[in-house]
């Protein structure tokens, strides 16, 4: 774990209030900032990290920025937006936009209507196409990655955790 509730980034524009998640290649945190918005910073997996060598870990490194700058770039309604890049100690960081907790995965099938999960399945496929058209492939669309966000009374679908997106030219 990089980071702990207290912790301050970047001089204490961003304060870590947990950890949300951690896979094998990032952690998220939920921060607040100073005008105490909640956002979501999204840091190397400490544990490889530790396990790489100088060359490979500098190699994970740039990957991670340029893929973050990749995305950065799909501006959609439906993809998590991310707001800045920076380096704190010895982590590469994203900054995301907080959306919810509540996933796909979350709902049990009897809440989920047929006109919702129509709706949800077309917002997504609209996400896709945007991280394709920018030579993106998304690899792990499941339903836990399916985030719900409340928006004029609506719920809609957004995608987030594009840890193994790659570029179409890895293929």
């Amino acid at each position: 774990m990089a980071w702990v509730a207290g912790d301050q980034l970047q001089g204490g524009k961003y304060t870590i209030e947990r950890e949300l998640g951690k896979g094998r290649f990032g952690i998220t945190y939920l921060v607040k900032n100073r005008n105490s918005d909640r956002l979501v910073i999204k840091t190397l997996n400490d544990d490889l990290l530790q396990s790489l060598s100088q060359d490979e870990r500098a190699r994970l490194e740039n990957m991670f920025y340029d893929e973050a700058l990749k995305l950065r770039g799909c501006k959609h309604n439906h993809i998590v937006q991310i707001t800045e890049l920076f380096r704190e100690g010895e982590y590469p960081c994203l900054v995301m936009e907080y959306v919810s907790e509540d996933s796909l995965a979350n709902l049990r099938p009897s809440i989920l209507s047929e006109p919702d999960a129509l709706r949800y399945i077309q917002q997504i496929g609209e996400a896709l196409i945007e991280v394709h058209n920018k030579g993106l492939i998304h690899r792990d669309v499941h339903p836990g990655n399916i985030l719900l966000r409340k928006r004029d009374g609506n719920l809609e679908a957004v995608l987030i955790d594009f840890g193994l997106a790659l570029n179409f030219d890895h293929i």
